[in-house]
């Protein structure tokens, strides 16, 4: 350039304008929750809420323009810190004059240009707080966030169209401004990367228990789609167990999260996990609302739809029905159910399980072979599987051939077999450990979110849980910001400028940032909650029901809902041959073949393994290799140990989760 020769100028507002319009649109608390992803969750909200007040007055001007020439080391724009100046290349301004579909470029760079800016500012403001040691912003990180921030401003500002003015450069005679041109707007299936496989991992709901069981009704004859349908009964059976009057507020009550949900709320995250589970598996014409979960169908936790010991040992006595009509009244210790039947060596409190399942039995035989006739036939066939993980029917069939060392879970009463059938309590951290772990899951999953179908009001698994969560809050602050950032994503429809952003993995993670940042300080809550649960319940296990007759066995002790269990394999050949032999029955009975529904069969199944023998062979074939496995069931302390393993996994999966969360955002 000679002496002579005016510099050339470029002048933009666009971003300044854009930022302003948006902390105009939203109040401080949602614009630092917007913004924390993109330039640190560490940084105060005062310094975020210093700059979304200086915006909303007029108080924060955008970094100077300079424009150097084509033999700088960059390609677009560059923020130069030292000089409070954005650099910009004076090829991509002319080649957007010349090439006007190049133009998205350079106005994302400028975008990113003035994010360094504020990141920038916010860090002097930091150090100048006290809250870093460092005075100056490493670069490498002001170009992270500067290209955070242009993405995000892409993903959520929909008013750049085509023909739009953005800035203007001046160069001796020429004056032009430079016009946004959207012609060549890629479509998004070309910019998507290729996501990930996602890897999802008890007799609890899913492969590995009851959904494992149901599968040996292949071999009674029910086709695949039959076979969901029941499993469905018996999925809604495992699933409201969570709610239970330990977690369940009072429809009127005040809000009190994460000790208590609604139960409105409740219902309405099994639905979603529904969806994802059942809804989307069934594309094929089939009607959607036989896989739609209401309160209603799901129902609340009661112990004798999963053959639960019903006692309470609360002090005083809580009434649940106090809390929902639909829970079932305390049994007290000491009360005609919570007997032994002499001649049935059985808990009297057994028969209203057994007369449950029976009921649902019936009910399938009179809905005949439809989704409502198959899922009550599922939830019948969850009592009948809970039977082999919840008693202690496999202990008795191994002292029943002779293996007497083996923990029975009770003790000697006056009856036929001396040691009865009985079943365990079920207890908070069985609850929140079945809630805890799927809502991590959902709130922080590996994949990503699929934005190829969003439309505006779209919203994907990990939202609408968060949206209910959010909303169980007393304070309705976080639900107001995370309407208002979905209010502002919903933009994303109709914004072909987003199109044109870099960083695409960032930017198609963005929401799920979101999500993660906000899930992740509910879900600590929850964290908590269960470490108080768990504590009591390691608590309990100081008290062994195998010497002390006033001590009754709890689920966690009892229960062979998990591998880690030594009888875990023993109750699954169990479960699924009582399930074998009650589901060909049924099968026939749909198809006319027999008279009356397999009631008497189902419940035959349900007796002390001294009154059956059905179960002599398998035990046999078990021991034959699988007789190591009876040490560790023949001392509390061991099997003491195996729980508290299981729990330590169970956390060790939650923090990893919790972890993921953090390292996301």
């Amino acid at each position: 350039m000679n002496d002579m020769e005016l510099a050339p100028v470029l002048e933009s507002t666009f971003a300044l304008e854009q930022l302003t319009h948006i902390a105009h649109d939203m109040d401080g608390h949602q614009f630092t929750l917007l913004f924390k992803p993109i330039f640190g969750v560490d940084v105060s909200e005062s310094i975020y809420l210093d700059i979304w007040q200086a915006l909303r007055d007029g108080m924060i001007e955008g970094p100077a323009h300079t424009v150097v020439e084509r033999n700088e080391a960059f390609r677009t724009a560059r923020y130069d810190s030292e000089h409070d100046t954005l650099l910009v290349n004076r090829d991509i301004i002319e080649q957007a004059l010349s090439e006007p579909n190049t133009s998205p470029g350079l106005l994302l760079a400028l975008i990113g240009g003035f994010g360094q800016n504020l990141a920038d500012q916010i860090h002097a403001k930091r150090f100048a707080e006290g809250e870093t040691d460092s005075a100056e912003l490493d670069p490498e990180d002001a170009k992270e966030a500067g290209s955070k921030y242009a993405s995000l401003m892409a993903f959520l500002d929909s008013s750049p169209a085509d023909g739009m003015v953005f800035a203007h450069y001046t160069h001796e005679d020429l004056s032009a401004p430079l016009v946004l041109d959207l012609s060549d707007t890629p479509e998004l299936e070309e910019i998507l990367p290729e996501a990930p496989p996602i890897i999802e991992p008890r007799f609890g709901a899913g492969e590995g228990g009851h959904e494992t069981i149901e599968r040996v009704l292949e071999e009674a004859g029910f086709d695949e789609t039959e076979i969901k349908s029941i499993y469905f009964g018996n999925w809604l059976r495992d699933h409201s167990q969570l709610v239970d009057p330990k977690l369940v507020r009072a429809e009127n009550a005040p809000r009190n999260f994460p000790n208590q949900f609604s139960r409105s709320a409740l219902t309405a995250i099994v639905d979603i996990l529904a969806a994802k589970e059942f809804r989307n598996q069934h594309e094929d014409g089939e009607e959607q609302g036989d896989f739609q979960v209401s309160p209603e169908i799901l129902g609340v936790y009661k112990a004798s739809e999963h053959i639960d010991n019903p006692t309470t040992h609360d002090e005083p006595p809580v009434d649940p029905t106090e809390i929902d009509p639909d829970f079932e009244m305390p049994v007290l210790p000491g009360t005609e159910a919570t007997q032994v039947y002499p001649t049935t060596s059985m808990k009297v409190y057994i028969d209203k399980p057994v007369r449950h399942m029976n009921s649902k039995i019936w009910e399938a035989a009179r809905e005949g072979r439809t989704a409502v006739g198959m899922r009550a036939f599922g939830e019948a066939l969850h009592v009948l599987e809970d039977y082999f993980a919840h008693s202690n029917f496999v202990e008795l069939s191994l002292h029943k051939q002779g293996h007497t060392q083996v923990l029975p879970w009770t003790t000697e009463v006056e009856c036929e077999h001396g040691l009865p059938v009985i079943t365990g309590l079920f207890s908070g951290t069985d609850i929140l450990g079945s809630l805890a772990e799927p809502l991590g899951k959902v709130l922080f999953p590996d994949d990503y979110p699929d934005f190829k179908e969003i439309t505006p009001g779209y919203r994907n698994t990990s939202e609408q849980i968060l949206l209910i969560l959010l909303g169980e809050l007393e304070n309705p602050t976080w639900l107001n910001a995370f309407d208002k950032l979905l209010a502002l994503r919903d933009r994303y429809a109709d914004n072909p400028l987003f199109r044109f952003v870099r960083r695409v993995t960032w930017t198609l993670l963005l929401p799920l940032n979101l999500v993660r940042y906000y899930g992740r300080h509910l879900f600590q809550a929850l964290f908590q909650w269960l470490g108080d649960r768990v504590g009591e319940e390691q608590t309990k296990w100081g008290n062994n029901p195998n010497i002390d007759a006033n001590v009754d066995v709890t689920h966690s002790q009892l229960s062979k809902d998990h591998d880690s269990h030594p009888f875990y394999e023993l109750a699954i050949q169990m479960a699924r041959h009582a399930v074998k032999q009650v589901g060909e029955e049924m099968f026939r009975f749909w198809n006319g073949e027999v008279d009356y529904p397999p009631v008497d069969l189902a419940s035959g199944f349900i007796c002390h393994p001294y009154d059956s023998s059905w179960q002599d062979s398998l035990v046999a074939e078990w021991l034959e290799e699988h007789e190591d496995k009876l040490q560790a069931a023949s001392a509390f302390d061991s099997l003491k140990e195996i729980y508290e393993t299981h729990i330590d996994t169970l956390f060790e999966k939650l923090r990893a989760l919790d972890v993921n969360a953090m390292h996301t955002t």
